[in-house]
């Protein structure tokens, strides 16, 4: 579980960095009325926070008391 659970720490420090790139990217484009940069990262900020949002649910799912355990260690 240990090895599972660093995976999964840093996929979602990589995938919160990519969202914050292409959201800061996606304004950018905004402001600059950019089409195609709109639709390029409104896409990108879509599919990074739908897989963010698949993998919290599957690590609820798998993991449904992992705060009771994590809050016993402390």
């Amino acid at each position: 579980m240990k090895n599972s659970l660093e995976l999964y720490v840093v996929y979602s420090v990589l995938n919160l960095l990519l969202l914050s790139i292409g959201v800061k990217w996606l304004f950018t484009s905004v402001l600059e009325c950019d089409y195609i940069g709109v639709l390029l990262w409104s896409f990108v900020v879509s599919v990074d926070l739908n897989d963010f949002i698949n993998k919290q649910r599957n690590f609820v799912k798998y993991y449904p008391y992992f705060e009771d355990k994590w809050l016993r260690l402390f």
